[in-house]
């Protein structure tokens, strides 16, 4: 917010008066193209803003050549049509050559399909590098199958996107020959991002002159499979919902560092998990992973080939149920970062569903013991490089008190344990309970406290 004395000095350094009381516009004395360059310094909506300044500046602002953002996102879905609207007046009006980016998020639709064509079509004539179109449904919209937007092929193959380096595409239907078109017509593509698609069964990202170093792929229900030949990515991201099994074959990616990997795709959870692992986690260079596991059930030891230079690890649980998950169970996990030697953050994110609370001392050191006799043969190991822990969703439960414990013996450099003691999402809104609740985390986090190694810092929100 800007105060009413910062906007006086601020008008009377752009004008100055004259002996009959007139104010002289200063703004307009400066050249053309060096107000362009500065408008092209500012948002879109920093720049439409600015043109009360001046007459020339307001005219000037139709030549706006940077980031065209028309996030209206958080707008109720009543305000539709004037939101398209908007964006036709300001497309017929602007006359720069070229714009970087263009950012459409709103709900809309196939219905709304020419005025999105045309903005697209605008887009690539004025040679966008990065184009986004984030048509995610409102809460109170509940979509119908067939009713996303649907990008089609005259878009693809136009040679007027070549000089794309991004594109997003949320709940956007979208084939996946489509995408491979736009993969061979854009050379200079590097980040590839498509979520809720409902046309896409089968990508292959191939070739060996690609420049394509992020790929996301995320919840399109229909996919069967994902190949992968690219030489330069560094980024693989896949998620989507448990009961959709998918192929994942990442042929060749010698730069692949970070994966970030939920749903089960080509993962046989169970027993013989280690012996099968998709192609996608089986590469001794990554560096930053991700996992989602679907149930704690899933036994994850022995694992081959060793992570040799992963720094980075989080273990997602979106299903955990703490009173029946055993706190032996939990630090089967502890166990796969054995194969870890560089491992520096190990990040656990527990999402429950259930909570039997931890309340009585007695509780504590019965499940203190079980994490003692884990770690004992553990610390042969030795995980020398890790340095920080951060546990979020932890409620003070028999299972996840005992894993930090078992962390904080396991590795004897470890800086710090961060404890995010979030309220979960399945807890009831009542005071009494929720106070309830935190008084046994508290209870927990008290005696950890007590039991942590010198150095050890527990802290978090």
């Amino acid at each position: 917010m800007v105060l009413p004395s910062t906007k006086k000095k601020f008008r009377k350094h752009l004008y100055n008066s004259e002996r009959d009381g007139n104010l002289i516009d200063r703004l307009s004395g400066l050249p053309e193209d060096l107000l362009v360059r500065i408008l092209c310094l500012l948002s879109l909506k920093e720049a439409l803003r600015t043109c009360v300044l001046s007459r020339k500046w307001r005219d000037l602002c139709q030549f706006f050549s940077g980031s065209l953002n028309f996030d209206a996102s958080k707008k109720l879905l009543k305000e539709r049509d004037g939101y398209v609207e908007s964006i036709n007046r300001f497309f017929n009006s602007h006359k720069a050559a070229t714009i970087y980016e263009l950012r459409v998020c709103f709900d809309l639709t196939q219905q709304h399909w020419r005025s999105i064509d045309r903005w697209i079509e605008i887009a690539v004539m004025k040679k966008c590098e990065r184009l986004e179109l984030d048509f995610e449904p409102c809460r109170l919209n509940q979509r119908r199958d067939r009713e996303n937007y649907r990008l089609g092929h005259k878009f693809s193959s136009s040679s007027e996107t070549r000089l794309l380096t991004s594109l997003c595409l949320k709940h956007v239907d979208v084939s996946g020959w489509i995408l491979e078109s736009f993969l061979s017509n854009c050379p200079l593509l590097e980040t590839l991002h498509v979520s809720h698609s409902e046309e896409l069964t089968d990508i292959s990202v191939c070739g060996s002159s690609l420049r394509l170093k992020y790929l996301h792929v995320s919840f399109c229900n229909c996919i069967n499979s994902i190949e992968v030949y690219a030489p330069n990515l560094v980024s693989f991201e896949y998620r989507g919902e448990e009961n959709i099994p998918v192929h994942i074959d990442l042929r060749y990616v010698p730069k692949l560092c970070d994966v970030s990997y939920a749903g089960q795709g080509d993962l046989p959870w169970g027993p013989n998990w280690p012996s099968s692992i998709p192609s996608c986690l089986a590469t001794s260079q990554l560096v930053n992973l991700t996992l989602s596991i679907p149930h704690v059930g899933v036994f994850l030891s022995d694992i081959q080939p060793k992570f040799s230079n992963l720094g980075c690890l989080t273990l997602e649980f979106p299903k955990f149920r703490l009173p029946i998950e055993c706190p032996a169970e939990l630090i089967n996990y502890g166990e796969l970062i054995t194969h870890m030697p560089l491992l520096h953050k190990f990040k656990v994110e527990l999402e429950a569903v259930e909570a039997d609370i931890l309340t009585e001392a007695e509780e504590f050191q019965d499940m203190i013991k079980v994490g003692y006799q884990q770690s004992i043969e553990m610390r042969l190991v030795g995980l020398k490089e890790l340095r920080e822990v951060e546990i979020v969703g932890f409620v003070g439960a028999a299972s996840d008190t005992s894993f930090v414990y078992f962390l904080s013996r396991v590795a004897p450099n470890l800086e710090s344990i961060v404890i995010n003691r979030c309220l979960p999402r399945w807890y009831p809104v009542d005071e009494r309970k929720i106070m309830e609740l935190d008084e046994a985390r508290m209870f927990a986090y008290e005696l950890l406290s007590a039991y942590r190694p010198k150095g050890i810092l527990l802290g978090g929100s």
